[in-house]
């Protein structure tokens, strides 16, 4: 059975005539302390990419089972195949081993590393992997089984027209899929901030207020008082009986008012048989996971329950609303008086104890007050719930949009030749990629520090620092800085269709890239005035800037500046702390490997000397498909 849709023209072949399987494997007498980079499969999905994980020891698997990869290869999920993994190694990872949950494919000559990535994404080869999977909780496939499927096989030409078609769609695809998801964590964002507010008094203007002396609430309403929580509630531990629901508190939602179905008890580790130990909670009873208090697990119940031993049950002892306190305990100063009050070394070992709890100083409004600003906080993320739950759905669309656009172009579904762009750029964006790349290259003729990586930092900065948004870059946070492929191949093939310049890699993929001059080598600058105006100045002194700086510097300074734009984007005014943090925590895991904290802050200062410093305009920069 085959779940490919394919034109009557469109021959389908096993996969193993299109690569070859697993192609190297590490030598048996390597050195099992040897450290080297290592992509697992994490829990990552089509559209994550992989995960790049520390070193680890070679000893850990089998020498059979140790697949170097290389800068074109292929990799897909041959366990756990309901993760969908699959990813296309590029420069950053060449050289790397991958776990033994991979089937390493390595695309033949006349073969395109793109297309084969876009055919393993697809629908129809995912849907045959899913079914050709043996196996429940960890469900499997033979690689040699994976080998014999079959899939849409076109001339070289035909497949480098679909993964460009395909690199440049869905490469839309996802910006408008982050720009979406940016707007549900806004929406969270600011209901929370409205809550939290609310629950500390900070929302009536022109209300008398007092100081506390207290960091994590240095003024209240005048009217309201201040009680520690061992005032407000005191500690039980009322035996559980059989007949009642166990319930779980989130670090999202509070208490459950649901019983755990039987896969949810499965997952957790604390539910055990014997419940005799659990404790009983009582509608308006506060409940606080020990373990994850520090992380705002704590909730009211609304309904008779059993909660595990892990948690601690307190009842209120006075007149009080206590859903009210279960939205202020939930907000960040509350959480952090909570972490403070924690014992152990580590997070995960954090636990909160009652004599910890009951000494956290908890504001008191009058009762009605707390019911009010009880009722207000639930409207506000009730309402920030049900648009987000709008734009998710948006986004799901989205997602699938992009699956099925992938499978019907590998299968020949799509005229590929109409949705190519023309070899003479029409649109303002085209043109202004193609004047703007050949001022880049021009300027930086006979330089031996200028290549593939100098060009793609200098198209970014030429976006978000000289202002030429007509540029429209998608940049994801990758392993040498900001960086839109889509952005540079169309360049790159703009450049040589107009007779300007050649990419020339004689090495191979992952090796040095030069630019050969063409026959109108050097005939933009016209074109370039036209276009940009006095920007054009502008662009020409940031690329003299750079012109001395070699690889690793430049992207050393241009991703110090996409952290700085990114904030100021976001509304914020990092210190130089916080930006240095964001490069080498923030970013990719390679940052922290290539770069130190003082090689960053030397360049930082040297970028405000120059007066390289952003203005928060342009695009923001994303998360790349190899960061997790």
């Amino acid at each position: 059975m085959s779940f490919w849709s394919t034109k009557e023209t469109t021959e389908l072949r096993p996969l193993k005539y299109l690569a070859r399987f697993n192609p190297e494997v590490l030598p048996e007498d390597t050195n099992p302390d040897f450290k080297f980079n290592y992509i697992d499969i994490g829990g990552v999905t089509l559209e994550d990419g992989v995960r790049h994980e520390e070193a680890m020891r070679f000893e850990s698997a089998p020498s059979r089972a140790r697949k170097p990869v290389r800068a074109g290869d292929v990799i897909v999920s041959t366990v756990r195949t309901y993760l969908k993994a699959v990813a296309r190694i590029d420069e950053t990872h060449d050289g790397a081993v991958v776990s033994t949950g991979f089937a390493v494919l390595r695309p033949n000559a006349d073969v395109d590393a793109g297309y084969l990535y876009r055919l393993c994404q697809a629908n129809a080869f995912v849907a045959d992997v899913e079914a050709r999977s043996t196996g429940v909780s960890y469900p499997a496939i033979n690689p040699s089984t994976l080998a014999a499927i079959k899939v849409p096989f076109s001339d070289l030409t035909t497949q480098k027209a679909i993964a460009a078609f395909l690199d440049r769609e869905t490469a839309r695809i996802d910006k408008l899929i982050a720009k979406k998801e940016r707007q549900v964590e806004l929406l969270h964002k600011r209901a929370r901030q409205a809550v939290a507010e609310l629950v500390t008094g900070a929302t009536v203007e022109g209300m008398a207020t007092v100081e506390t002396g207290l960091d994590h609430i240095p003024r209240i309403p005048a009217h309201w008082s201040l009680l520690r929580a061992g005032h407000l509630f005191h500690e039980v531990a009322e035996p559980n009986t059989d007949d009642l629901p166990v319930l779980s508190v989130s670090i999202h939602t509070g208490i459950s008012d649901r019983q755990l179905d039987d896969e949810e008890r499965d997952r957790k580790v604390n539910l055990i048989e014997d419940r005799s130990s659990y404790k009983c909670v009582r509608p308006g009873y506060l409940a606080y996971n020990m373990m994850r208090a520090w992380q705002g697990a704590v909730g009211v119940s609304t309904v008779d329950g059993a909660v595990s031993p892990a948690y601690v049950v307190a009842k209120p002892t006075r007149d009080l609303h206590s859903l009210y306190y279960q939205f202020l305990l939930r907000t960040p100063p509350f959480i952090e008086q909570m972490r403070q009050g924690s014992k152990g070394i580590t997070d995960f070992r954090l636990r909160l104890y009652w004599e910890q709890f009951r000494l956290i100083m908890l504001p008191v409004p009058p009762l009605e007050e707390q019911r009010r600003i009880a009722a207000e906080a639930e409207r506000e993320l009730a309402h920030a719930d049900e648009v987000a739950a709008k734009i998710v759905r948006s986004v799901a669309l989205l997602r699938e949009h992009r699956a099925a656009l992938i499978t019907a172009a590998v299968a020949g579904q799509i005229d590929i030749r109409e949705n190519l762009p023309a070899a003479i750029p029409t649109s303002d964006r085209d043109r202004f990629r193609l004047v703007v790349g050949a001022e880049i290259i021009h300027q930086h003729r006979s330089n031996p520090k200028f290549g593939r990586v100098k060009l793609q930092k200098e198209l970014y900065l030429a976006e978000t620092h000289a202002g030429i948004s007509e540029l429209d870059g998608n940049y994801l946070r990758e392993a040498a800085g900001p960086l839109d492929r889509v952005l540079v191949e169309e360049t790159e093939r703009a450049l040589e269709a107009e007779g300007f310049y050649r990419k020339h890699q004689p090495g191979g993929a992952g090796t040095l890239v030069t630019y050969t001059p063409l026959s109108k080598a050097g005939q933009h600058a016209d074109n370039l005035k036209a276009l940009l105006g006095p920007r054009a100045d502008t662009l020409r002194s940031l690329i003299n800037l750079l012109r001395d700086l070699d690889k690793e510097a430049v992207e050393a300074v241009t991703t110090l500046y996409a952290v700085w734009n990114d904030a100021l984007i976001d509304g914020h005014q990092p210190d130089d702390v916080t930006i240095i943090n964001g490069v080498l925590a923030e970013w990719h895991v390679e940052k922290g490997k290539k770069f130190k904290t003082d090689d960053l802050s030397r360049w930082l200062d040297w970028m405000k000397r120059q007066d390289l410093t952003p203005r928060g305009q342009g695009t923001k920069t994303t998360t790349g498909r190899l960061f997790v």
